[in-house]
């Protein structure tokens, strides 16, 4: 599906969303309500603008993020709430690793949990886990260190310790040349809690430690679209505080 909004939109949207499916905690929403107040809260004229950016209705934008909950309620209405947090104790680790051998490969979406890191093991660099989920191609995320990097540089300016500031711009230079795949990389996400993924997972080697993991409640199983439960619905997102 493409989207005509910018990468830094789609993440505002995501944000937003998840800030307003928070406040309800686990309760279902519509799709309809959602989509509305996210059209008037990210400056779009009227939904057929909003939809025009996305493409296609916001019900499907949706169920492309798996950390989103769809279902059909008795009213034929798809609503939706996140996905609950799986709790620690039944966290399992994971290590997964993509080598990047062509530029196609940089538009696969890495799904990062708040808790993952990211490393990139021929510049020695890492992203490490910042307490918020990430979900954005794998060129986005790289160009987003880059621009991190660069103001870093500027805002600190005469303050960086002699020679620190050359080898962060070294730094932004090696990562922009990892977006040219002139030469072979590695992209490899270390998750404690095991829930990170790729939209593509052909060419993904994932490393799973030893041992079973006990089997999840149907509620926590990740890739299912759960149907009709005697459960609330709100019509509308809750009023910010």
């Amino acid at each position: 599906m493409k989207v005509d909004m910018s990468h830094q939109e789609v993440e505002r949207l995501l944000e937003e969303l998840e800030e307003v499916l928070k406040q309800d905690g686990f309760d279902w929403i519509t799709a309809q309500a959602c989509g509305m107040w996210l059209c008037h809260d990210l400056g779009y004229e009227d939904q057929s603008e909003f939809e025009d950016a996305l493409h296609g209705t916001f019900e499907q934008f949706i169920i492309q993020f798996p950390h989103i909950e769809t279902k059909t309620d008795e009213k034929g209405r798809m609503v939706l709430r996140l996905k609950p947090e799986v709790p620690q104790e039944r966290w399992r680790p994971v290590k997964m690793t993509l080598k990047i051998t062509d530029r196609s490969q940089l538009w696969n979406v890495c799904m990062k949990t708040q808790h993952a890191r990211v490393e990139i093991p021929e510049l020695e660099f890492e992203i490490s886990a910042d307490g918020k989920r990430k979900i954005d191609s794998i060129y986005n995320i790289v160009g987003s260190a880059i621009f991190n990097l660069g103001t870093h540089v500027r805002a600190a300016a005469s303050g960086l310790p002699g020679g620190h500031k050359e080898k962060i711009m070294e730094c932004v230079e090696d990562l922009g040349r990892l977006l040219d795949v002139d030469t072979p990389w590695t992209w490899v996400l270390h998750d404690p809690s095991g829930q990170s993924e790729f939209s593509d997972m052909k060419d993904v080697e994932v490393e799973w430690p030893e041992g079973p993991i006990p089997p999840a409640p149907p509620s926590l199983e990740l890739g299912t679209v759960q149907e009709e439960e005697p459960e609330h619905e709100d019509d509308a997102p809750p009023a910010q505080q």
